[in-house]
């Protein structure tokens, strides 16, 4: 699938797997630099004139792994200035309508990770303390599948999930709430 087909009646701009992010250990300097160059990206965009069809409907895709994509909508439903929306190309997430893994469904799949393989777990939850840390050279390192899901794309939403809540609340908690849910599993 390429990041042409998702959606119709939006632009399509295509940076998989170019937001790269240099990790240096300092946890803030890191989390900063990330949330600047998606915020830089967003600033690029052409203005709206209107609601519906006349705003600016952009699809950013920014991930691709096998045969998935993980993209970024933009304007989110609610309409909060830069935030986004997460998605995956296909419908993965216990079969709902939507494209949109929530905070819920992911802690579901690591419940049931948890309670199927805590070898496998464990290794998930170390590696969501990388992503936590801005830091994601094992993102790819887990070979999984639950509930049908692949645990590359959950550890990808999660990523781009922290990026989200990083922007939305960064004056507040930013991924740190989100982070605790998944920890409290």
């Amino acid at each position: 699938m390429f990041c042409k087909s998702i959606r119709d009646d939006f632009i399509h701009i295509d940076k998989t797997n170019k937001i790269k992010h240099d990790f240096t250990g300092n946890f803030d300097k890191d989390r900063k630099k990330i949330r600047d160059k998606v915020i830089d990206l967003f600033k690029s965009e052409s203005p709206g004139t209107g609601i519906g069809k006349l705003s600016t409907r952009i699809i950013y895709c920014v991930e691709k792994t096998n045969s998935e994509i993980i993209y970024l909508k933009r304007p989110a439903s609610l309409n909060k200035g830069f935030d986004f929306e997460v998605h995956v190309s296909k419908k993965l997430f216990f079969g709902r309508v939507k494209t949109r893994p929530s905070h819920k469904c992911i802690k579901t799949i690591l419940k049931n990770l948890k309670s199927n393989d805590l070898n496998i777990y464990n290794k998930t939850q170390q590696i969501i303390d990388e992503l936590y840390n801005c830091d994601e050279k094992n993102i790819a390192s887990l070979q999984y599948i639950i509930d049908g899901i692949d645990m590359e794309i959950v550890l990808r939403s999660i990523k781009w999930l922290f990026i989200e809540q990083d922007i939305t609340y960064w004056s507040y908690s930013g991924r740190t709430m989100l982070y605790s849910g998944l920890k409290n599993v």
